[in-house]
């Protein structure tokens, strides 16, 4: 089992983000440890934890104890090249994460290949697609499209089961990247994992 308190240490460091996403100056926003709420926004479920990362609408009462995120973006601004989200959810117990692992699975399989279109205070928010969902026993993975025009930016989703913690990741980059970077993230976050 993780501890809590372990939690901390597992996100990868700014340069550790850049040597993976083969860029520079990844700036670090604060640590977050509450889940965000855009249900309002997007009410299916099924694709809202593919979405955004860390939603109480799709974590919920799934007896998730902690969590820690931080996002990192090149440039740090509304217009960014590069994304990564990065997050780890403890649980109380290994087969509360298992639950949430495959009720994340069984979402995630309705929203391939799904075209999100949204609009707050009347301005669209970046266009989103996802593509074909690739999955395992311990982890999720979906690539996603966002963005119009010069903004598009291609994604990577990433849900990943390790003991008792889910690691929830996304990484984008210019259009025409093939990403495979949420997936490294993870595997990363994994390998330091308490033994």
């Amino acid at each position: 089992m993780v501890e809590t308190a372990a939690l901390e240490g597992m996100l990868l460091s700014p340069k550790d983000i850049d040597q993976v996403m083969a860029t520079t100056g990844m700036i670090p926003h604060s640590p977050v440890t509450q889940m965000g709420d855009h249900r309002q926004l997007l009410p299916n479920l099924n694709c809202l934890g593919v979405w955004q990362v860390d939603e109480v609408g799709v974590y919920g009462p799934s007896g998730w104890s902690a969590l820690r995120q931080v996002m990192m973006r090149s440039p740090d601004s509304e217009r960014w090249d590069n994304l990564v989200v990065q997050s780890v959810v403890s649980y109380h117990s290994v087969d509360d994460a298992k639950k949430f692992f495959t009720e994340s699975s069984d979402r995630w399989s309705k929203c391939t290949n799904h075209h999100v279109n949204i609009t707050l205070n009347d301005t669209p928010l970046p266009k989103w697609l996802s593509g074909d969902l690739t999955k395992t026993d311990t982890r999720l993975a979906i690539p996603v499209t966002r963005g119009s025009g010069d903004q598009v930016r291609a994604c990577q989703r990433v849900l990943s089961l390790a003991v008792n913690v889910v690691i929830d990741v996304q990484a984008c980059k210019p259009a025409g990247s093939t990403v495979t970077q949420a997936g490294v993230i993870a595997d990363r976050i994994e390998s330091a994992l308490p033994k």
